[in-house]
This record gives structure tokens, C-alpha cells and sequence, in this order.
């Protein structure tokens, strides 16, 4: 990674700053990891709730269950669901950052 060194200064008020503590702590970063991403085209998520993974345990156990029960077509259905859960809210384009940081 590389060092950060230049600085770059702003003013907001303080509810702009309170609004943007509050997002940065949403998404689990910090406030200046979370502008530096937002500045560079990219979007961070919230963290989910610890229900939400609890939730897709059970959902990748009915998965399995489908397997046993030989219903292929169910299980497929079952398997494009995850993935849209998994694309949605779990996976973060942090490839174009990357390409970013490189230039």
C-alpha cells in the first residue's frame, strides 16, 4: 500500500459532519478512508447485521438440503438467489479503486 502523505482540507458544517461521521461508521471505516472512496467513484456499504449472515447460513443449508432432495431445478432458483444477495450486498467493485490507486 502506498504511504499517504498530501493532505487535502475542507469545510463543512457540522451537521455535514456529523452526517458524514455517521455514514463512514456504517460502513466500518473511517471517515477518511470513507471520503477518499466516495471522492473516487466508489460506493461502500453498510455492514450488515449479524442476522443477515445468520439468515444466509440457513439459506445455504436449504441449499444443500435441495441437493438430497434431487430437485435441480429448485436448487438452481435456491443458488440464484445467493448470488444476487451476495452481489447486492456483500460484494464491493473495489477493483476500479485499485486500478485508481495505480495511476
Amino acid at each position: 500500500m502506498k504511504e499517504r502523505k498530501a493532505q487535502l482540507k475542507t469545510r463543512v458544517t457540522e451537521k455535514e459532519k456529523l452526517r458524514i461521521e455517521n455514514k463512514a461508521k456504517k460502513c466500518g471505516l473511517s471517515v477518511s478512508e470513507y471520503l477518499r472512496k466516495r471522492a473516487l467513484g466508489y460506493s461502500p456499504k453498510a455492514l450488515l447485521a449479524e442476522s443477515f449472515y445468520e439468515f444466509t447460513e440457513k439459506l445455504g443449508v436449504l441449499y444443500e438440503a435441495l441437493g438430497v432432495l434431487n430437485s435441480t431445478e429448485l436448487q438452481a432458483e435456491v443458488l440464484k438467489l445467493l448470488d444476487e444477495i451476495y452481489a447486492k450486498l456483500l460484494v464491493t467493485d473495489k477493483s476500479k479503486i485499485e486500478s485508481e490507486s495505480d495511476e
